[in-house]
């Protein structure tokens, strides 16, 4: 059995800020809240606590993993697999689109289908070097993998 290679997310710093900001917003409010004597101050603490709880639950942990036949992506308590053959290309990208990523520093992992997934391992060319060597149809050029069948 092969051993497994596990890459971190990279984090932008202004994300986590922002990530961090609406959670600080509520918490604010509520220390407001109980300060001024609000009777029902305690329900929204309870209300925040869930909310944070879920929001932290889907961020934590994020990381990627290339296992002996798959791709898995792990963020918060979601684990999704893309199996290696169904890699079609895996190139930059700065998109904004929703994926399991903390920074705009990104890799498309083209599938042709609906697997198809941005994520931003902290060390790229790290990353897309462990993956060439597994998904043996891909061949790295220019910092990104392309089929061999497309050369």
């Amino acid at each position: 059995m092969n051993e497994k290679k596990r890459f971190k997310t990279k984090i932008d710093w202004w994300l986590a800020i922002l990530l961090c900001v609406s959670p600080l917003i509520s918490l604010l409010t509520l220390l407001g809240f109980y300060l001024l004597g609000i009777s029902y101050a305690w329900l929204s603490w309870l209300v925040v606590l869930i909310v944070g709880l879920i929001y932290a639950g889907l961020i934590f942990p994020l990381y990627y993993e290339l296992e002996d036949n798959n791709l898995l992506i792990r963020f918060g308590r979601i684990r999704s697999r893309i199996p290696y053959q169904r890699i079609k290309k895996v190139i930059p990208t700065r998109s904004t689109s929703s994926s399991p990523a903390l920074s705009l520093d990104r890799l498309y992992i083209d599938t042709g289908d609906d697997l198809a997934v941005s994520i931003s391992p902290t060390n790229k060319i790290r990353f897309l070097q462990a993956l060439e060597e597994k998904a043996n149809h891909l061949v790295l050029i220019d910092n990104q993998l392309v089929s061999k069948n497309e050369l």
